[in-house]
């Protein structure tokens, strides 16, 4: 699934999050898929075994919005201590790109 990263958008932030997935059958991690490629935002979807490897705008889709329709499908992300690392690693990152690109409209629209 494919779409386009412009959407509209004056800047986008992509950012791309190679997830191990548990308790889910192929079949569900198809489905998820597909209901993450028609999630605002995302830009790619690809499914491989027991990981979701997913391109989203994180001005748009947050690690948080991914995590909650994953467990809304009946599954969750591994509980292994480098998925919950790299999880931790991806929400700090998103908040700091959303904290910069904050930054950067307020600049352009000569706000404080």
């Amino acid at each position: 699934m494919t779409t386009s990263p412009t959407d509209g958008q004056d800047e986008v932030a992509l950012v791309r999050r190679h997830l191990k997935l548990d308790h889910m059958n192929q079949l569900q991690i198809e489905q998820l898929a597909e209901v993450f490629g028609a999630e605002p935002g995302v830009v790619k979807v690809v499914v491989r075994k027991h990981w979701l490897d997913i391109d989203y705008d994180a001005a748009v889709l947050t690690l948080d919005r991914v995590i909650a329709l994953l467990e809304a499908y009946g599954g969750e992300l591994s509980h292994d201590w480098w998925t919950a690392f790299k999880a931790h690693w991806y929400r700090r990152r998103e908040e700091k790109l959303r904290a910069r690109l904050a930054q950067d409209d307020d600049e352009s629209s000569g706000g404080p």
